[in-house]
């Protein structure tokens, strides 16, 4: 299934109880953000779903800034929103970046119809003409994923990595080390290319044409089984998705990214 979705294309789809619409609109700046715009607004029928709380486990040692949520609390999440196997799921944000991560999410535990709303909110307000502050309550299920663990990448796997087959998602400044706003270092894996994932999207919150993108990424699309990370697996979610546009669906994530690679002292980083 083709990994997003336009306005347009809202139009085209029969409307039923076996569409899930999901909200995870987010602010790194300020993580009450998502909740307060939700409780303003949101397109009709879409459930919440938070960064930090759902899209994310718990902080610990290793693993992160945003580490994975173990399978057993993806598997509640999943079933608490209702979701049925025959469900289409349809993410937004304000842009693109934890949509991406969700949609990821939800292909990790093998649900494979799920898109991104291109374009975010205001992409879905176009279609809908209105939001809610009706909170919809569907039925819990008894949803059992199918995990892909192939779609992972270890830190075992990481340090094995030889240049030309692991990709930093991050913008250009953070990956040579001359700006670091978040990490306490600075710099990037060693044997890492930049692949920054802003070059994928517009101003608009779209994925750029197919021509565009297969320009971008005509070095990773003969690489077998290519590792991408960035700071906390969140935007490298972005890349992943833009290759399955292009038809690459055996790219892996490094969950805990740099920020986990960082959290272990003996993890060299180049400049």
């Amino acid at each position: 299934m083709f990994p997003t979705m336009r306005a347009q294309e809202l139009k085209q789809i029969v409307h039923t109880n076996s569409i899930r619409f999901i909200d995870c609109r987010y602010s790194l700046n300020d993580a009450s953000y998502g909740k307060y715009v939700y409780r303003k607004g949101h397109l009709p029928n879409a459930v919440f779903l938070d960064l930090m709380e759902d899209l994310s486990g718990p902080l610990g040692e290793h693993g992160g800034r945003h580490p994975l949520p173990s399978k057993e609390a993806w598997t509640a999440t999943l079933r608490r929103i209702g979701l049925n196997k025959e469900d289409l799921v349809i993410i937004y944000d304000d842009g693109f970046p934890f949509a991406a991560r969700a949609w990821w999410l939800f292909k990790w535990a093998g649900h494979e119809r799920v898109v991104v709303l291109e374009g975010g909110i205001q992409s879905g307000i176009t279609y809908c003409g209105e939001t809610t502050t009706d909170v919809p309550n569907y039925p819990a299920s008894d949803y059992t994923p199918d995990f892909r663990d192939d779609m992972i990448a270890t830190l075992e796997e990481v340090k094995a990595a030889t240049s030309g087959s692991l990709y930093d998602s991050r913008t250009e400044d953070r990956f040579n080390g001359s700006h670091e706003p978040i990490d306490k270092k600075a710099g990037h894996i060693p044997n890492a290319l930049l692949c920054s994932y802003a070059e994928a999207i517009t101003e608009l919150g779209t994925l750029e044409d197919f021509h565009d993108l297969k320009e971008l990424y005509k070095d990773v699309l003969s690489v077998e089984n290519p590792i991408f990370y960035c700071g906390s697996g969140v935007t490298a979610c972005v890349n992943i998705l833009a290759l399955h546009a292009l038809g690459k669906d055996d790219v892996r994530l490094y969950p805990g990214s740099y920020s986990d690679w960082i959290s272990y002292p003996e993890n060299e980083v180049h400049p």
